[in-house]
């Protein structure tokens, strides 16, 4: 597939406008609840995605007319629409029952298209000879729910079908011309992008008009909530992000057939009963994003991002994480590094001072202080950064003008890593920081601690990494860091600083200050004891400087489980 036609395209160009869904709950159950009470899918909920104006205890021209209702208040839908019978399985049922309730449903609006929800196990012959009647009067389009094309998936998310059940049931839909779109979810529990490579290589070769994907949610009240409450089954589940979700969304299209039609995307959950993954993209921000990226012919290295106050940042896809606040990049360098440190005052004395930059990253922590020191005209300021990846200094120069101050200085640390100006000089340091600060020589007056969380780059965040740092630090200067994770302030108070918290900025909590000597704004009495009287503020050890993030987080959550094991609690109340 090189084309992307959404469903809303098809409608448009067959009707001339979007038809909008009134959904309908007909009350049937599954197959795979009844069955020796299995309990359903791993992944499905307790009300089988029913619409959330719906109520089983409805009527059915009372739902219809409800749904029509919202779809006019919320859309300014006018009809014709679609009849959408999603919730549970909507061929359930011997096929009088089911003609009954599809007839009485159908009477109640203009209904032009009828979409029907079901399994592929749940398509007998007469549901299946009625279906091609009603198709001769209404569009009908039939939802088979294939989930996975792997029969190990299917067993392990206790779906009761295996694939060759979706191979014969899409035959015997197509060859009563029925309209067919395959739901999909990527992501479920123990599959690769391989796997999910060849779901989308299985399913070009069946008879469908259509897919529908999104990704694996944990919605509350269903059986994978209770294994993402398990900490050692939620190491089968890695929930997608909206960068992985539309890098493996887009691998999956591009292997479909061209002229199959995408009826959706991503999958939607109210709030209140989504646990996981929670997405900072909104549908809209989403869908433009996933086009990039479905027009590339390889995936950008570091997507490019927006943040609340006009710059940009990227997302690092190793750590999963965006290099800076979406709340806003260079907001967040000022508030949490520059204002923190009083850099701006220290610069306007006169003072000569030495940074040291833990994390270039794009340079904006560097950028905004050198900026600092050009408009106090006063003083000194010498940086020395560091960075482990160069690849992120040509990922950084497209978010700059070329004639920007940025873009130059950028360009002079692609070429001889070193940029001066006339208050301010930048050395760039490329290597593990770990290795770089024991070749470092003098103090610093400030040090930005400026990697990845700790929860993912624990290399530098360790108590032996601060240690180092400690030697490096003046008598009266300050460590300072967008994080207030409390492994790092555990870390910090046992190398002998003093610690402090920074004014909050796009979180809730604030960033954490560290010095030989206070006083510093003080953490509370609860953030003490959650450091020193739980095992929330047991640091990482990295006593070599040479271990990778794995053995580093092996190590810790060893030294917590000995720890929980002597009555120390997991977190201070």
């Amino acid at each position: 597939m090189k084309k992307l036609i959404f469903f809303k395209d098809y409608l448009t160009g067959r009707y001339g406008k979007p038809l909008y869904r009134i959904p309908v709950d007909l009350a049937l159950g599954c197959p795979n609840r009844d069955r020796e009470l299995r309990g359903g899918c791993l992944f499905c909920a307790a009300d089988g995605s029913r619409a959330r104006h719906l109520a089983r205890q409805l009527q059915l021209p009372e739902q219809v007319a409800r749904g029509i209702a919202f779809a006019r208040q919320r859309y300014r839908a006018e009809p014709p629409y679609i009849a959408y019978f999603q919730s549970f399985t909507n061929t359930y049922a011997p096929v009088e029952q089911l003609r009954s309730y599809y007839e009485t449903v159908l009477a109640q609006a203009d209904f032009r298209l009828v979409i029907i929800a079901t399994r592929p196990d749940a398509l007998p012959e007469p549901v299946l000879d009625y279906l091609a009647e009603l198709n001769r009067r209404y569009e009908v389009w039939v939802e088979l729910g294939v989930q996975s094309c792997h029969d190990r998936t299917l067993q392990l998310i206790r779906r009761g079908h295996d694939f060759a059940a979706v191979r014969l049931a899409a035959q015997r839909l197509a060859e009563r011309q029925l309209r067919t779109a395959a739901h999909l979810i990527l992501g479920l529990p123990q599959e690769t992008p391989e796997m999910w490579s060849r779901s989308a290589e299985l399913l070009a070769e069946l008879p469908f008009q259509a897919v529908k994907l999104h990704q694996l949610m944990v919605l509350k009240n269903s059986p994978l909530a209770a294994w993402y409450g398990d900490p050692g089954r939620r190491t089968q589940l890695r929930l997608l992000n909206e960068y992985e979700y539309a890098a493996a969304a887009a691998d999956f299209l591009r292997r479909q057939p061209e002229g199959r039609i995408v009826m959706r995307l991503t999958g939607d959950a109210a709030s209140d009963a989504l646990i996981a993954p929670k997405w900072w993209m909104s549908k809209g921000q989403f869908l433009e994003f996933f086009r990039r990226e479905f027009a590339r012919e390889s995936p950008e290295l570091f997507p490019k991002v927006a943040t609340g106050d006009g710059s940009y940042t990227l997302y690092h896809p190793r750590y999963r994480q965006h290099f800076h606040s979406l709340a806003g990049a260079r907001s967040e360098a000022e508030k949490k590094f520059i204002e923190a440190v009083n850099l701006p005052e220290q610069l306007q004395q006169g003072r000569s001072l030495r940074l040291l930059d833990i994390g270039f990253g794009l340079g904006v922590n560097a950028f905004t202080a050198l900026a600092a020191a050009e408009q106090a005209g006063t003083g000194r300021l010498d940086i020395v950064s560091l960075e482990n990846d160069r690849r992120v200094l040509a990922a950084a120069l497209p978010l700059y003008p070329a004639d920007s101050r940025e873009g130059e200085i950028l360009k002079a640390l692609e070429r001889r890593q070193y940029w001066q100006g006339r208050f301010a000089a930048l050395h760039l340091l490329f290597g593990d920081a770990r290795r770089q600060i024991r070749q470092l020589s003098g103090v610093f007056d400030l040090i930005f601690m400026d990697g990845f969380s700790p929860d993912v780059n624990p290399e530098l965040w360790s108590y032996d990494f601060i240690r180092q740092l400690k030697t490096h630090l003046a008598a009266d200067g300050r460590i300072v860091t967008y994080c207030s994770a409390y492994p790092l302030r555990g870390a910090l108070h046992r190398a002998g600083l003093a610690v402090g918290e920074t004014t909050p900025f796009g979180r809730r909590r604030g960033g954490t200050l560290a010095a030989r000597r206070g006083p510093l704004p003080p953490l509370s009495d609860k953030e003490w004891n959650i450091i020193l009287g739980s095992t929330a503020g047991v640091p990482y050890r990295d006593r070599g400087l040479a271990a990778d993030a794995d053995t580093i987080l092996r190590r810790r959550e060893l030294v917590v489980k000995r720890l929980r094991a002597r009555g120390i609690p997991k977190w201070f109340r």
